[in-house]
């Protein structure tokens, strides 16, 4: 069961990473540098932090939560 999860999350993961590379700038610096800060970036992390947790990998935490 697990298996077929972390499938659709990789999934997940690619189609929000390629959202994420179509509305990014490719002649910015700045634009490439910041284009994962945003709320679509947020919810890629997120979806990493499952991956990760379904692997039995505990997230690496910011101020212990």
């Amino acid at each position: 069961m697990a298996k077929g999860i972390k499938k659709k999350l990789c999934k997940a993961i690619d189609r929000v990473s390629a959202h994420i590379g179509l509305k990014t700038d490719q002649a910015s610096l700045y634009s490439r540098g910041l284009c994962g800060e945003g709320y679509d970036g947020g919810y890629r992390d997120a979806l990493f932090d499952v991956l990760l947790l379904l692997n039995g990998v505990l997230p690496n935490t910011r101020n212990e939560y």
